[in-house]
């Protein structure tokens, strides 16, 4: 036991310590929140110029060939309607820059759905704003004879749904009922992506600069790779208290920038569910995947030579959970579909599976306990290979081990 908490703590600490895992554990948020800032700022800044270019476009010449646009709606804009006949005159204005622009709705205006715009230049902005100037005096013009400006405004914009759902005769929350289990498809991420490669490159490095052979008069290989499990395990749990401190943190900084926070799919952070059994569940999938691809890393750095052939065999297990995103709308909406069953209980797609449909619930209990019961099979059998591959691969430095070694006693 002294040794297995030697390992784990040397193991943790050896992670914990580099300057990169803190680096790249704070640059995501700083990046993230550096995106949203400029995407702000300089949504921001585009505003403005095209609101100083409306200011400015005054002279466009605007010509109706339709009867569909509204002399009204046109002064209203600041602009009057020119003749049908100044056609090429008013165009030839454009080229030699006397005007800056020149709308023109053709009489097929209704069947072609498309006017001509003309510019005296190709500034993108000045093409978008025109354009916007176009767009918005015909369908204004379209929707006039509705009546108020706020059918109007309906019909141009819609209106926004509120969606009441029921299960089994009981009101339930919605989507606020997938907030919940849809974290631990995130937190799944965040550690396959962070934590699980660590086992990879611990076994692969320490067995390339021949570090392993001393560590191995030190510790028996059963508790050198349980060591580092767990202490993988405390390095995932470091991140996601890490990323749940900065969550919470966000949090309260936007509630204290306004008196409510706008969250989108109509998201309302006062009726998310926690179920008990969806919970549990999400707990289940997210801990067996990860030590089941924890032991096939393991495995795979054992088996393979060197470093740069463990990164090449692992990227089998990568494309395992990546692969049901290219397939999401199956695996959300037809949970009866063949390939959504097989997906669900393949080792290397089932824990991303189980988690998104343990967050839709269309996972029923006795599949979910059948499912989590396959993935602890598979587990304990990519541990059990972890353990024998690195017992019987680790001094191995010339070529790839033989799985036949894996089974001989």
């Amino acid at each position: 036991m002294a040794k297995l908490k030697t390992v784990i703590k040397h193991e943790y600490l050896t992670i914990v310590k580099q300057p990169s895992f803190w680096i790249v554990m704070i640059a995501i948020p700083v990046l993230i929140a550096a995106i949203f800032g400029l995407s702000y700022f300089g949504n921001k800044s585009s505003e403005e110029r095209i609101n100083e270019l409306a200011k400015d476009l005054k002279n466009i010449s605007i010509i109706d060939k339709s009867g569909l646009i509204s002399p009204d709606i046109v002064q209203a804009s600041g602009l009057t309607l020119s003749p049908s006949d100044q056609v090429d005159e008013l165009r030839e204005d454009v080229r030699m820059g006397e005007k800056e622009g020149l709308i023109v709705y053709p009489d097929n205006l209704a069947e072609k759905r498309k006017f001509d715009i003309f510019l005296s230049s190709d500034d993108l902005t000045k093409m978008n704003t025109v354009g916007s100037l176009g767009s918005s005096i015909l369908n204004t013009s379209v929707f006039l004879p509705l009546g108020s400006a706020d059918i109007i405004a309906l019909a141009q914009n819609g209106a926004e749904s509120t969606v009441t759902t029921y299960r089994d005769g009981q009101e339930t929350a919605g989507f606020n009922e997938y907030i919940v289990p849809g974290l631990f498809v995130i937190v799944f991420y965040i550690v396959f992506v962070f934590s699980v490669g660590y086992m990879l490159t611990s076994v692969s490095e320490e067995k390339e600069n021949r570090s392993m052979e001393m560590v191995l008069t030190y510790v028996e290989p059963r508790n050198l790779i349980i060591g580092k499990l767990l202490a993988v395990i405390l390095v995932t749990l470091t991140q996601v208290l890490f990323f749940a401190v900065l969550a919470g943190v966000a949090y309260l900084i936007a509630l204290s920038l306004g008196n409510s926070l706008s969250l989108p799919f109509g998201i309302d952070l006062q009726k998310i569910v926690f179920d008990p059994e969806t919970v549990f569940f999400s707990i289940g999938f997210l801990v067996v995947g990860f030590l089941m691809f924890a032991g096939f890393m393991t495995a795979t750095a054992a088996i393979a030579p060197s470093t740069k052939e463990a990164n090449s065999f692992s990227s089998v297990f990568f494309l395992g959970a990546f692969v049901p995103f290219y397939m999401i709308f199956m695996i959300l909406t037809d949970p009866e579909n063949p390939i959504t069953k097989f997906i669900t209980f393949f080792p290397l797609t089932s824990p991303v599976v189980n988690l998104l449909r343990n967050t839709v619930g269309n996972i029923g209990t006795l599949e979910a306990a059948l499912s989590l019961a396959v993935m602890t099979l598979f587990m304990v059998l990519s541990i059990w290979i972890a353990v024998r591959a690195f017992s019987r691969g680790a001094l191995e430095f010339s070529s790839s081990l033989k799985l036949s070694a894996l089974f001989k006693k």
